[in-house]
């Protein structure tokens, strides 16, 4: 190992290895304490003649954390998984691009939360004392991929982090092959009699050492979740590796206490990142704070969905229009100006900040909130979704997967089971029912967002009406894993949302604004970093060339998506 240096992670990657590998190290000692058991992982950090897998593996959990749920969460996703608002006023916000910001997105999944891992399995690969810690690390690395190529597309993955000039771009189907071919060497190679971290940051048993189950459960739910990903592309091989894994339904996760959480810190290095900036710094982030989305209380609200306050707290009264439908909840929308040939007035949304909407509950903000990276309810609704859509079959039928998952994410927040049956009782939640359009005078208006283009009702002029019912409990479950709702978004392409009618006109945006199609769908990818086109020029060339039409754009689909749904109201008028 090289002698540690201060100029850290600012290099390249691919074209400084040596350089990083001793910046890593220096950078990685000041985050001893990752989570709450990141302080008992490593000794003596500072010998660094010795690899320490139990450091690596916990510094890179933290930095997933840094990664996913921090300044991408608030700066991107917050938008782009239409669970909340505040801060939408930026360029990014409003679906354009900025080469810095994706620079530092870029090194943060790269630099700092694959590398350790990768570290750990290029130094004790061989080491057979290691078995199941090179295994569990790889997982973890598979995750972490599985979530990059989610964002950009076609990336570096067989050789990331081998030292050199050009740095190879994988296509974006050979990463998922990939993927899905390591989670279950993984999955099948684990001895559930070896080797474990003792501090496991992830899946900690009751001693906090590696549960070695859990993670088996997780490799192979990964794996579920990535063949109905590119069930669109790929249909054969999803309905292959769904076959093999619902062969074995026991060896996916099982219940709420297989789910895979991440915890934060609790100290001013490693806590929470909305703590400092919801908590700490509420008053000067007044114009930022995180308003529900008025999208997801249109799929709840109506539905009188017991969740609801589980996520938001009620909105301030006195803000809200009079006699509000879904009160006392109300909901922030992307910008208050309406599209062309659409009159409102009054406007209520006009003059109004963040803090007049329904609130984040506090949960999420604090110090040492666990986020979620995958959970049961998922798992049961992945399921309820392959059997209907014939990917596979399993021991259940697709209403007994979607009534299970539903209540698993019930479960989850601590809804009461009666609050539970009523809800799947209702019209439109039940399963194979049409949303009851006479429940209040107002009609299917009582579904729609408050221009009235969108609509969460289940009707019969939905293609299928079963699917979007599955995916919209999906989208619910899913709740603050902004990223993989953005994802479920883009590979279903069922439920209803809004555009931006006042979006980025520059920078590369998604859409530029132009008289002939004016509004912003949620971008389907974020383009590469600047940094690559000056260190991997060659390489990202033909990457770029391997992308859907050759176009390094964020309207750009990526291979698992589907085309954008455009809004049938704005396209007609």
């Amino acid at each position: 190992r090289s002698t540690p240096s201060n100029s850290s992670a600012a290099s390249d990657v691919y074209k400084r290895q040596k350089i990083l590998l001793a910046g890593f190290a220096a950078m990685a000692i000041s985050f001893v304490s990752c989570t709450n058991d990141f302080e008992s992982a490593n000794a003596n950090p500072n010998e660094l003649n010795e690899i320490n897998p139990e450091y690596l593996f916990n510094t890179s959990s933290y930095y997933t954390l840094n990664a996913f749920c921090g300044s991408m969460k608030k700066v991107l996703l917050a938008n782009y998984s239409h669970y909340y608002g505040g801060a939408t006023g930026g360029q990014v916000q409003r679906y354009g691009n900025q080469g810095s910001t994706n620079d530092l997105y870029w090194k943060n999944v790269y630099n700092y939360a694959i590398f350790p891992v990768h570290f750990i399995q290029t130094q004790m690969e061989n080491d057979e004392q290691y078995h199941n810690r090179v295994l569990i690390a790889k997982i973890w690395e598979n995750y972490l991929f599985s979530q990059a190529v989610s964002i950009w597309g076609g990336i570096p993955k067989s050789q990331a982090f081998n030292a050199g000039e050009r740095v190879p771009y994988d296509k974006e189907s050979d990463i998922y092959y990939a993927m899905l071919n390591d989670l279950k060497a993984c999955a099948d190679g684990l001895k559930m009699d070896g080797d474990v971290y003792k501090a496991d940051p992830i899946f900690p048993s009751g001693q906090k050492s590696s549960d070695l189950l859990k993670w088996k459960k997780f490799a192979n739910s990964l794996r579920l979740r990535l063949a109905v990903r590119i069930c669109n592309a790929d249909r054969s091989k999803a309905t292959e590796v769904i076959d093999e894994l619902m062969e074995n339904e026991q060896n996916l996760m099982t219940s709420n206490e297989d789910n895979c959480l991440l915890q934060w810190g609790d100290n001013a290095d490693t806590r929470n990142y909305f703590y400092d900036y919801l908590v700490i710094n509420r008053e000067s982030n007044l114009d930022k704070l995180h308003a529900a989305g008025e999208s997801i209380l249109m799929y709840m609200a109506p539905y009188a969905d017991p969740r609801l306050e589980k996520f938001f707290t009620p909105a301030n009264a006195a803000s809200m229009p009079d006699n509000f439908h879904w009160a006392p909840y109300w909901g922030q929308p992307k910008v208050s100006n309406l599209p062309s040939g659409v009159s409102l007035s009054p406007n209520p949304h006009s003059g109004k900040t963040a803090d007049d909407y329904s609130q984040l509950q506090d949960k999420f903000t604090e110090q040492s909130y666990a986020e979620v990276i995958m959970n049961y309810a998922e798992v049961c609704l992945l399921k309820s979704e392959l059997v209907h859509k014939g990917l596979g079959s399993g021991s259940q039928t697709a209403e007994a997967y979607y009534n299970a998952g539903v209540n698993a994410s019930m479960a989850q927040y601590g809804v009461d089971g009666g609050k539970v049956n009523n809800y799947l009782q209702t019209p439109g939640i039940k399963w194979n029912t049409l949303t009851d359009l006479t429940v209040t005078e107002e009609g299917e208006d009582y579904y729609k967002d408050f221009i009235g283009i969108v609509s969460s009702a289940i009707t019969s002029d939905e293609p299928d009406p079963i699917y979007r019912q599955i995916i919209m409990q999906q989208y619910i479950a899913m709740f603050y894993q902004s990223l993989d709702a953005w994802t479920l978004i883009r590979r279903s392409q069922v439920l209803e949302f809004p555009p931006h009618f006042q979006p980025e006109t520059g920078y590369g945006a998604v859409n530029a604004g132009t008289k002939d199609n004016p509004y912003a769908y949620i971008p389907q990818r974020l383009v590469y970093p600047d940094s690559e086109k000056t260190n991997n020029e060659y390489e990202l060339t033909k990457g770029i060339a391997n992308l859907d039409g050759g176009q390094d754009a964020m309207s750009t689909k990526l291979w698992f998506a589907l085309p954008t749904k455009t809004n049938p109201y704005l396209t007609n008028n």
